[in-house]
């Protein structure tokens, strides 16, 4: 093991707190904890409706009583306590339609009723559902248990054996002398909105509390990953390590050190190549230059005419790899530039060469930027336009939070399957699109190597006669703009 790797393990042992399966384990088990603590406290503050115990034979005698006192005109005393716990009203209509099949407890029931009234069980209906908590119509009501004697222990062998019954609708109908209809029915003991009012608030509040853990956890997974997907954004767009620290789960702390372990050494590696080519393109000069001073002693004027251009063409290639190899613009400092004076100037300074160079867009446009690195990267474009395609015209487009840049040109234009290899180092697409011969294929590398630098994207737009190269920039130094969308926002 490397000291590297040796003093990273130690840093991932030393990380504090739990490890991310456990946390994921806690925090489950507190959202579960939290919901059932919820679901008591709202219990404590809302009770469930109460359950009404009933003996068989009370129940029976408390109809009967109640329908010889409706038919006399008055209830007899011995009803007691029945009108306390069951609800008695006549009607000139039966309140419900007798069952096809009636259950086993609503035909006893009947028949006993039937029999304690010396009516036929025709004259009686009983309507008794099970209760069910999965209906919130029968939980929110009083509900009613059957049993045969009391007092009883209500244990669950009792509540499940055949002669107790715990029901969720109990409704009895008996048929008067007078034609009408008694309809008996336990006393609702609660307000039923109470009890939806429970059930609401504890929906909510369960799904709030897993909502916030849920998040919580997510927030605890996903902001490590942001910060690490922005270092390497950054890194891809700048050259520059963004070393990720203050992370405190031990797996994001081993995939932190990790990563800036590999920026360095990243970083390392490309400044070492980047130095190397920069310091054979510097070093060629020295020949270069020998080989201008020898041409002259050239006799032929046709061998000397074509060694000055092949020496010229070989200082033109070792300049642009010098501009694209050099760091100028990774320590330049950014500044605030007026971007439509700097292209108002660009077009003044073709113009004065003979070029037909026009500039389209405010006279004002302010920006940071690192000012020479931009100037460059436009000045490849508008060269580029002006060598192939006669004509420029420079467009500059305010966008909330960006500016697009369109350089157009009535050259033969990029075919789409080159877009990409044009932006290639020293890639030459003469057969495709120039007039003459010249120039090293390094001019779109440059421009896009410093538009990425500030986080904006380049592109090719239209084809021959036609031609655009629009350049998308953010109007803040940490936007970065998606060219394809950039492109039809542009238009």
């Amino acid at each position: 093991m490397s000291p590297e790797e040796a003093a990273r393990a130690v840093r991932t042992k030393r990380a504090g707190g739990l490890r991310l399966a456990p946390r994921l384990g806690l925090a489950v088990v507190v959202a579960l904890a939290a919901t059932f603590l919820l679901d008591q406290i709202l219990r404590t503050l809302i009770p469930p409706p109460p359950f009404l115990l009933l003996q068989r034979a009370w129940l029976v005698e408390s109809v009967a009583d109640g329908a010889r006192g409706r038919e006399n005109g008055a209830a007899p005393v011995r009803m007691g306590a029945a009108p306390k716990y069951l609800a008695f009203s006549a009607g000139a209509a039966a309140p419900f339609a007798a069952d096809a099949v009636p259950s086993r407890l609503s035909a006893g029931l009947a028949a006993d009723i039937a029999r304690a009234l010396g009516r036929p069980v025709a004259d009686v209906r009983v309507r008794a559902e099970p209760y069910s908590m999965n209906f919130w119509e029968q939980s929110a009501r009083t509900a009613a248990a059957i049993v045969p004697d009391l007092p009883a222990m209500m244990t669950a062998e009792q509540l499940a054996s055949s002669e107790s019954h715990v029901l969720g609708t109990l409704d009895i109908a008996v048929r008067l002398r007078d034609g009408r209809w008694l309809s008996v029915s336990p006393q609702s003991l609660t307000d039923p909105w109470r009890h939806y009012a429970r059930s609401l608030l504890g929906l909510g509040g369960n799904c709030l509390i897993i909502l916030l853990f849920s998040f919580w956890m997510a927030r605890s997974i996903i902001a490590p990953l942001s910060r690490l997907a922005g270092a390497a954004e950054r890194l891809g767009r700048e050259r520059e390590p963004t070393l990720i620290t203050g992370m405190r789960l031990p797996e994001y702390v081993a995939i932190a050190d990790t990563f800036n372990t590999m920026q360095i050494r990243l970083k390392h590696y490309v400044d070492e190549r980047v130095q190397m080519l920069a310091a054979i393109s510097h070093d060629l000069r020295t020949p270069l230059t020998r080989l201008r001073l020898l041409a002259e002693y050239v006799g032929e004027a046709e061998q000397r005419d074509q060694l000055r251009s092949n020496v010229a063409e070989m200082e033109t290639m070792v300049a642009d790899a010098l501009a694209l190899m050099r760091e100028e613009a990774r320590h330049e400092p950014r500044e605030t530039v007026d971007l439509a004076a700097l292209l108002i100037s660009l077009a003044d300074t073709y113009n004065d060469l003979g070029e037909d160079v026009v500039y389209e867009g405010p006279d004002h446009f302010d920006m940071a930027c690192h000012p020479v690195a931009i100037k460059r990267a436009f000045a490849n474009l508008v060269a580029n336009g002006c060598k192939y395609g006669e004509a420029v015209r420079i467009r500059l487009v305010a966008q909330p939070g960006a500016v697009a840049v369109d350089i157009r040109d009535r050259g033969p234009g990029i075919a789409a399957e080159d877009s990409e290899r044009a932006f290639a180092p020293f890639a030459r697409l003469e057969s495709s699109r120039s007039r003459e011969t010249g120039g090293s294929g390094l001019g779109l590398a440059i421009s896009r190597d410093v538009i990425r630098g500030h986080g904006g994207e380049i592109g090719f737009h239209g084809g021959k006669g036609d031609f655009t190269v629009r350049v998308i920039l953010p109007t803040r130094p940490a936007d970065a703009v998606p060219y394809p969308a950039a492109i039809s926002a542009a238009g």
